[in-house]
């Protein structure tokens, strides 16, 4: 029996998995951010809008023509014009206008900005939750292994009990039955693994990604150093997404200024100089666009703006709260599974563990029935699962929270 144990926590301390491939949480994000399709085409976004708000710095370009002045009514010879000018004009918006289109630009480039930077965390958060997923799972394939390891030691103990007279069939069909069951939960992981490696496969868009052999490295639980006052300050200071809505309520602003200012006319500035013949002598123009049709055209556009900007406003307000809603969730499920992974860690495992050697020097000696063994057994079974559920969902929850906050490490 001693021989039992011993072998039973070997295999509790041994990864099953060993191979080629060290695998850890840190290999997997590297090669999502290098290789992560909706991370390069939010970067492309990014880019293509930030190359677009240049072009609100400058003018339009302006219009240069020719003009030919008495041409005969009896001919299209251009030759025949008594007098040839050249003019060249510019359209120039009001300064203000002006100023407010280039804070548009910039304010619509700065929110394609600031969502390529939470797609960062975003892919980032996932790349190492899915790999949490996949170790949880490889856990409870190895947990599940070591049982159904030492039940067959038990089984073949058992067995040679039963020839002896020393146990009924009925105990020993339920050992078979608990292997069964295993042997099927081993089937039912195994296939959830593939899934989770695919998954991984996904995100890092490779498809040939892990399809030798490899092994996972422990992972290590970071701590939670502040307080839920300090990471709401930091999320609202930093938060990708809060910048990102910030930047629309800004556009907005400026894009009903834009529509206010429909009213101030925007000017045109030409310059002609007679050619032909020749003089020593040009003229200068100024025009200024006069708003006649407002009660129909920049009225209606400013009801459209203005709406639409105290609809960003009121976003902005409710990203505000929905930001402080999510930082207290995921900080108070850190908090908690801290507490409760201490618990399993320190304090039920270690008593289960004691539990199932004293059931086996019972169960040796005939002091109880193998269906007691059985249930301490189980009950070790599903304590160290659900250590591995909290330990990943701890995880989980700590990188949604570096999302929100932009780093916690």
């Amino acid at each position: 029996m001693r021989k039992i144990l011993f072998i039973f926590f070997l295999l509790t301390s041994v990864n099953i998995y060993s191979g080629d491939i060290i695998l850890d949480e840190n290999i997997i994000a590297e090669k999502a951010m290098q290789n992560n399709p909706e991370l390069i085409s939010a970067e492309k976004m990014a880019k293509s809008y930030e190359a677009k708000s240049h072009k609100q710095f400058f003018f339009e370009n302006p219009m240069i023509g020719i003009e030919y002045m008495g041409i005969n009514d009896s001919s299209i010879n251009l030759n025949t014009s008594m007098e040839q000018n050249i003019a060249i004009s510019q359209k120039i918006p009001f300064p203000l206008k002006w100023m407010w289109k280039i804070g548009a630009g910039i304010e619509e480039s700065n929110y394609y900005k600031y969502m390529y930077e939470m797609k960062k965390f975003e892919i980032l958060s996932a790349s190492k939750i899915a790999y949490y997923e996949l170790f949880r799972t490889i856990k409870f394939i190895e947990i599940t292994r070591e049982i159904l390891s030492l039940l067959k030691q038990l089984a073949d103990i058992a067995f040679v009990k039963y020839n002896q007279g020393m146990i009924n069939q009925f105990e020993l069909s339920k050992m078979d039955i608990e292997k069964d069951i295993l042997e099927n939960d081993l089937i039912v992981l195994k296939r959830e693994k593939e899934i989770k490696i695919q998954n991984l496969r996904k995100i890092i868009s490779d498809q040939e990604f892990l399809k030798e052999n490899f092994s996972v490295k422990e992972i290590n639980i970071p701590e939670i150093r502040y307080t839920f006052e300090e990471l709401k300050e930091i999320a609202l200071k930093k938060s990708p997404f809060l910048k990102a809505k910030k930047s629309l309520l800004e556009a907005s602003f400026n894009m009903r200024n834009m529509a206010i200012s429909d009213y101030l006319p925007d000017f045109n500035v030409q310059l002609k100089k007679q050619i032909s013949p020749a003089i020593n002598e040009y003229s200068i123009m100024f025009e200024a666009e006069i708003p006649l049709w407002f009660l129909n055209n920049q009225q209606a556009d400013i009801s459209e703006k203005w709406e639409m900007a105290e609809s960003k406003q009121k976003e902005y307000e409710n990203a505000i709260n929905e930001i402080i809603y999510k930082v207290k969730e995921h900080y108070e499920i850190i908090k908690s599974n801290n507490d409760s992974i201490d618990l399993y860690k320190n304090k039920i495992i270690p008593r289960l563990n004691s539990v199932v050697e004293s059931a086996m020097t019972s169960y040796k000696n005939k002091k109880i029935e193998f269906m007691t063994l059985l249930d301490s057994e189980r009950m070790l079974l599903d304590a160290k699962k659900q250590y591995y559920m909290l330990v990943v969902e701890y995880l989980i929850h700590f990188r949604m929270l570096e999302e929100l906050t932009g780093s916690l490490e």
